[in-house]
């Protein structure tokens, strides 16, 4: 009877296990682990682990969980199919913060194994992983394109956004740079601002001659920051210095130092009505100034004005005769290069031209080093006074006439680094004869001596 007990418990307990399928029995069970905490990459390491190694792949799907209580989430960036390869026991992912626009602050992410293939998911199945997160904006340099006639310049360190640190920025001169300059090379943006400025000084060498010269500063080094766009920033210092002039019929601004100007050279000179030239330019224009003897506005007073607009003598016309009466040429007559010639009178009626009402300039068009007068074409009716404009008085208790005049740099060419000029006024009365020419040289043994054309350094064109 015990013995028919024994088998009758026995054959239960088998019908009881053959109610359950075989592979819950033998699968193994996943459970997920993380690191506590992002690293200073903003990444952490998650693992997902099997009780027991198993002979299938197990493919484990992960998903968000919600945060802890209290805690702000921070989106993160990982793969969301896990497989755990047959005879493997764990498999690991990278698990990125996803900082984009963030602020900085304490987050934390939550993963869960949303379900596996080939396992039971277990008890440990979601993973906290925390964050702690400081805002590092990007820094960019900018600053002016040229310096100013006072030696200086002003760069601007700017944030993509503010922060709660503040930002130190090392600054240092590129070796490529040209000139010597000076400035505060750390410059900090208080924590909430977006930028701050430094002054960059320039030491003119005393041999330094006319041209274009560049200075370039670079980001050295960021605390609290990372390099942005643009971590360079390039200061031409336009020699002779760049000069904003009016045209106004007001001569002060003609009074800054570093604007250029020709007058007649001391000795035996040829032509004396025109006694001073000044020359100067910005990225847009380039303005001249004249002082002249002038009698008064009963006469015309024929006027020339010589433009070799891409500063190369050897491209463009020439003038052979520098009047009516006289075949000498105004200046070397294998090297002119004129691209434009500028003809009219300098009286309009009692007042002087504005250099547009009447027309007047004439481009060159024919081969180079031929005659002025062999391809003219006449421009009259093309332009306004934004293109070519001056404006002028006399002083007529000294019979000394002044007038400014502003060309329109895109519109005649004059994009490039460098351009030369002459000015020539003549007698109407007496067969257009020269009175006076800037620059001249002086008579030496009873001839005039030929000098160059005056010559002006441009900043770089800005339309």
């Amino acid at each position: 009877m015990k013995n028919l007990s024994y088998i009758l418990v026995v054959f239960v307990l088998l019908a009881i296990s053959c109610e359950k399928e075989p592979d819950e029995i033998s699968l193994p069970t996943v459970s997920i682990t993380a690191d506590d905490n992002f690293n200073d990459n903003n990444i952490a390491k998650l693992t997902v682990n099997l009780s027991v190694v198993s002979d299938k792949d197990v493919v484990i799907n992960l998903a968000k969980a919600e945060v802890q209580s209290g805690k702000t989430n921070v989106p993160a960036i990982y793969d969301k199919k896990i497989t755990i390869s047959a005879g493997e026991k764990s498999a690991s992912i990278d698990v990125e913060a996803d900082v984009l626009g963030l602020e900085s602050g304490d987050f934390q992410t939550a993963i869960k194994v949303e379900s596996a293939e080939n396992a039971n998911i277990g008890e440990n199945n979601v993973v906290y992983i925390n964050f702690t997160y400081v805002f590092n904006p990007s820094v960019n340099l900018y600053s002016d394109a040229f310096f100013s006639s006072d030696k200086t310049a002003v760069l601007q360190v700017t944030l993509s956004k503010q922060t709660t640190e503040p930002v130190i920025v090392t600054l240092e001169t590129d070796a490529e740079s040209q000139l010597e300059i000076e400035y505060e090379n750390i410059v900090t943006i208080p924590a909430g601002d977006t930028q701050a400025e430094t002054t960059i000084t320039v030491n003119l060498p005393d041999d330094i001659v006319p041209g274009v010269y560049p200075a370039f500063i670079n980001i050295a080094s960021i605390e609290n920051g990372i390099i942005g766009d643009v971590s360079s920033v390039k200061i031409d210092l336009s020699y002779p210095f760049a000069v904003s002039v009016t045209i106004d019929g007001d001569f002060e601004d003609w009074n800054d130092p570093n604007i250029s100007s020709w007058s007649l050279p001391e000795g035996d000179v040829m032509y004396t009505s025109i006694q001073n030239l000044k020359i100067t330019s910005n990225e847009k224009n380039v303005f001249l100034y004249m002082e002249f003897e002038d009698p008064g506005f009963e006469f015309n007073m024929p006027f020339n004005m010589y433009v070799d607009a891409d500063g190369n003598p050897e491209t463009g016309a020439i003038v052979a005769s520098v009047d009516n009466d006289t075949f000498y040429p105004p200046y070397d007559d294998k090297h002119m290069g004129l691209e434009y010639y500028i003809e009219l009178s300098m009286h309009d009626g009692d007042k002087y031209n504005d250099f547009y009402s009447w027309g007047g300039v004439y481009k060159y068009t024919g081969e180079d080093g031929e005659g002025v007068f062999s391809g003219l074409n006449n421009l009259s009716g093309t332009y306004d006074g934004s293109v070519i404009y001056a404006s002028g008085k006399l002083d007529s208790d000294n019979d000394i006439g002044r007038i400014e005049i502003q060309l329109l740099r895109s519109w005649f060419g004059m994009t490039g680094n460098k351009a030369r000029f002459a000015v020539k006024n003549m007698d109407g009365a007496n067969n257009w004869s020269a009175i006076g020419l800037l620059p001249q040289g002086n008579i030496v043994d009873g001839t005039r001596e030929l000098v160059d054309m005056a010559i002006i350094y441009l900043p770089n064109h800005v339309e």
